[in-house]
């Protein structure tokens, strides 16, 4: 399905895993580490940031009441283990990374909690969801090349570029696949929805109410944006997140 193989994509993966940085999970710091936090226009900044806010802030609450204290962080054994093994097991005991291997402080907790928080609705969705958009139009990203890159600027050619495009038969493959990956589910669960009530204590449902209230906010203040824009940017609009990661 795609020019490297298998075992390229693994090396391509293994490669990219290598590479990735706690900084680069966390919206904020990347922006900053990037240099993009005066492009104007730049929407997926703007509602990102909005939404790992509004995200840090419920898990702050939820954290906190958990755990009142630093010394209740150390101690949690079990918090510790899952920490641990996702270091381990997940990012190959990259010390380079900046993924913690314990946790030590309160803020830590949040800190690493909203990133999985984020990166499994809000990131994901980011990533996920424009993708028949954008590649239903196989040259603007296509998954595989019939001939090698061009070495030199000024060279290529209709036909040369038509050459190295795939055949009609993978181009239906890589649209379907794109569409197949873009469509939503009929069972879709919006970010801050949680059918399966897990709480039963008034504060703690009072929390996820407010969390709900935010992104509703959230909601309504990217709708009205985009519907003054030519070309909307809705991808990161609360209602079209899923909880979490469902492809």
């Amino acid at each position: 399905m795609s020019s490297p193989g298998l075992e390229g994509l693994l090396e391509l993966m293994g490669r990219g895993l290598s590479e990735v940085t706690y900084s680069s999970l966390c919206l904020p710091e990347s922006i900053t580490a990037r240099g993009l936090e005066s492009i104007p226009n730049f929407y997926y900044r703007d509602d990102g940031l909005k939404l790992w806010n509004i995200i840090e802030s419920f898990v702050r609450s939820v954290v906190k009441d958990n755990y009142p204290s630093d010394a209740a962080v150390f101690k949690d054994s079990e918090l510790q283990e899952w920490i641990g093994e996702i270091f381990t097991q997940g990012f190959l005991e990259n010390k380079q990374s900046g993924v913690p291997a314990s946790f030590h402080t309160v803020e830590e907790v949040v800190k690493f909690v909203t990133m999985v928080i984020f990166t499994v609705s809000v990131q994901h969705a980011a990533v996920n969801s424009g993708q028949f958009d954008f590649h239903a139009w196989i040259p603007n990203g296509s998954l595989q090349l019939q001939k090698p890159p061009p070495t030199s600027k000024g060279q290529s050619r209709v036909n040369s570029l038509l050459e190295a495009l795939p055949n009609i038969g993978d181009t239906v493959k890589f649209v379907v696949m794109f569409w197949l990956l873009s469509d939503k589910y009929t069972d879709v669960v919006p970010l801050g929805e949680y059918p399966e009530e897990r709480f039963s204590e008034p504060h703690l449902k009072q929390m996820i109410k407010d969390f709900q209230a935010e992104l509703s906010y959230l909601s309504e203040e990217i709708s009205s944006r985009n519907s003054k824009l030519e070309v909307p940017y809705a991808y990161l609009n609360p209602k079209e997140i899923e909880n979490s990661v469902a492809v």
